[in-house]
């Protein structure tokens, strides 16, 4: 939401503020509260304000512990702000936020860094919200970044050999004099790969990310020190009596959640939609102001179909809004066809990642700001955290629900259309026969195949191609063979080689769920997008204590074939309606996208694919895209896919050409 950006010269040179103002102007509407400097020596910082909080704590300003040489600048939401105060109150004399500071309670930044004060190694992982902090030692001629476990705040760094950038965009390091934009083509072969881009993966070569949960330490020789400080117990494990109890504690965790982020002005906004996530997160709203609890009004803001009621949500959508009386603004869906009108809804500079339905996002959040919202809130890891395609059948079997674990392999095989000993043998035999696997020995495998992967060729047409496997596999036909080979994608996504660690293979599959570096990304699109209206992004199931409590779940309670998000659902008992509880479902717009691709936006895609930079850089084959294309608009084809190929298309064009 806010914004922090600063040059460190590491041979004592001033640094020049227009230079730090130039870097701080290319995201200045994350600074609707101010942009606040500390240029002092060879230290520059700026913080670009955008704060949501009724009382001010939420301001984003630079904090100055004078006796400790430290200067801090953090773009954050504080959720344990009670637990760090005590700790605050210990070093509060020396912890200053300058010259005009407002008065009142201490801000969020001025609780965090008194944390790191009071253990600078366990601080960070001690901190519990939303953030990304840098924080400058001048007495030991040091720099922290770090950002939270979730990945809800960017923060990315280049270090030279006389200087430090680093930012909350990548737009402003390009903004400095001297640094070079070069195309990262990993990076582009990961996205033409699913999208799933792992965390530390920039498009711009030389310019780094700091991941989620980590701290990097940049000292005054350039060297750099990563350490992860927070990261789920793999060997933590809940068990409780019965189901119930296990409903209990994530309506608890919601509840806290939901807390935390309507410590906001009045009012905040959420895109709500008919499913699990979005109203869970009306509801609970809604109950905590019945309840007299002090949380800001909320209204919705919902898509509409007429043309496509398949689509349409808003019968469950208003058994929500109607019970807690939220006002609901419809948006239309027919005026915001994807690719319509692609021009006016062009990625970020920092990446291609955009949603086919930015049209509509973009709306509701331009309707919000009209509205006057402070916050506008998301659902988006719902599906993460309490669906998805996670079966576990062994873990029934062992807690012994025979009838339950029949009943789940009797559906799976409906839904699959798998014979009776296909669906055993896949949903049982084989997850208990990979549990019987020392971890070691997998993760061993997998990172030695990775060294293997250049050996891994064969002739085809009389060109040496590389056989597509791991994460090469997702990139549909139209892309190039030899530029996945120049790309050298590994043999393993990141992600699902840290899911390794993890005990049973169910969970297993909710941490690849959990930490899904295409769910990170639509994360960080959607903040980006709230803070270039001045608002607020929030999305209550994103808090790492929620991520760590359905981690540490028997799986088999969370989701299953026969009742999807059945945890969700029975935490949701007694705040969400009843009827909308029975009722919600996943609805995929597909069919309205479909219709864009093939009547409404046609003439657009056609020239997206014409004169094509991704063809001409050589990524994909343009015939081969305009055949399959072809192939789709006469039936014959599906193209759902194409969307990784279309909007790196129209990033290429915007900042590339």
């Amino acid at each position: 939401m806010s914004g922090v950006c600063g040059i460190i010269h590491l041979d004592g040179e001033p640094v020049d503020r227009g230079v730090l103002e130039r870097m701080a102007n290319q995201a200045a509407y994350r600074g609707p509260g101010g942009v606040h400097y500390h240029c002092e020596g060879a230290v520059g910082i700026a913080c670009l304000s955008l704060d949501t909080t009724a009382d001010g704590s939420g301001a984003c300003r630079p904090v100055i512990a004078r006796g400790h040489s430290l200067v801090f600048a953090a773009d954050a939401r504080l959720d344990n702000r009670d637990e760090c105060a005590e700790v605050f109150l210990v070093h509060s004399a020396e912890i200053s936020s300058g010259v005009g500071a407002a008065e009142g309670p201490p801000s969020d930044a001025e609780l965090m860094l008194g944390a790191l004060l009071h253990d600078g190694e366990r601080g960070p992982a001690f901190l519990i919200g939303d953030f990304a902090y840098a924080l400058w030692d001048e007495s030991r001629r040091e720099l922290r970044l770090a950002r939270d476990g979730m990945g809800m705040r960017s923060l990315y760094y280049k270090v030279e050999s006389k200087r430090i950038l680093f930012a909350t965009e990548i737009k402003q390091i390009l903004a400095v004099g001297g640094v070079p934009r070069k195309l990262n083509e990993q990076a582009v072969a990961w996205y033409l790969a699913g999208m799933q881009v792992p965390a530390g993966c920039v498009f711009y070569e030389g310019i780094e990310e700091v991941k989620p949960g980590e701290e990097v330490v940049i000292d005054s020789q350039t060297r750099v020190r990563q350490r992860i400080f927070w990261r789920p117990d793999p060997d933590n494990r809940i068990r409780y009596r019965d189901e119930r109890e296990y409903a209990d504690h994530l309506r608890e965790l919601l509840v806290e959640a939901m807390r935390c982020r309507l410590r906001a002005r009045s009012p905040v906004g959420v895109s709500l939609s008919g499913g699990m996530d979005s109203a869970t997160i009306a509801s609970i709203a809604g109950w905590l102001g019945e309840r007299g609890e002090d949380v800001p009004a909320i209204r919705a803001y919902s898509w509409a179909f007429t043309d496509f009621p398949e689509c349409d949500e808003r019968a469950n959508i208003y058994r929500i809004t109607d019970r807690y009386q939220i006002p609901t603004h419809e948006i239309p869906a027919e005026e915001t066809y994807p690719l319509v009108d692609y021009a006016a809804y062009t990625p970020h500079e920092d990446d291609p990642f955009t949603s086919m339905f930015q049209a509509f996002i973009a709306r509701g959040v331009s309707t919000a700001l009209a509205d006057r919202a402070a916050v506008m809130f998301y659902g988006f890891r719902g599906d993460m955290m309490g669906g998805g395609n996670v079966s576990d059948v062994p873990g029934m079997l062992r807690a012994g629900l025979f009838g339950d674990a029949r009943g789940e392999l009797a559906r799976l095989s409906r839904k699959f259309s798998f014979s009776k000993v296909s669906t055993i043998s896949h949903y049982v035999l084989r997850p208990v026969a990979s549990d019987l696997i020392p971890r070691q020995f997998i993760i061993s495998g997998r990172r030695a195949s990775q060294r293997l992967r250049p050996l891994v060729t064969r002739e085809h047409h009389g060109e040496d191609r590389a056989i597509r496997v791991g994460p090469a596999e997702r990139a549909v036909e139209h892309v190039r063979e030899s530029f996945l080979r120049r790309a050298g994608l590994p043999l393993c996504d990141p992600v699902s080689l840290e899911a390794e660690t993890w005990p049973g293979s169910a969970g297993r599959q909710r941490y690849v769920h959990v930490f899904s570096p295409l769910v990170m990304r639509g994360v960080m699109y959607a903040e980006r997008l709230c803070a270039g209206y001045g608002i607020g992004f929030a999305d209550p199931w994103s808090d790492r204590r929620i991520a760590e409590f359905m981690l540490a779940c028997p799986q088999h309670w969370i989701s299953r074939s026969t009742e999807v998000k059945r945890l969700p659902r029975h935490a949701m008992q007694g705040i969400m309606p009843p009827d909308a509880i029975k009722a919600s479902r996943k609805v995929s717009p597909e069919p309205f996208y479909l219709h864009a691709l093939r009547e409404k936006a046609y003439d657009n895609v056609i020239d997206l694919m014409t004169g094509s930079c991704c063809a001409e850089l050589g990524y994909i084959d343009e015939v081969a895209l305009r055949e399959r294309f072809e192939r789709f608009k006469r039936g014959d084809a599906p193209v759902f896919d194409l969307w990784s190929t279309l909007s790196l298309e129209i990033w290429l064009r915007r900042y590339w050409s």
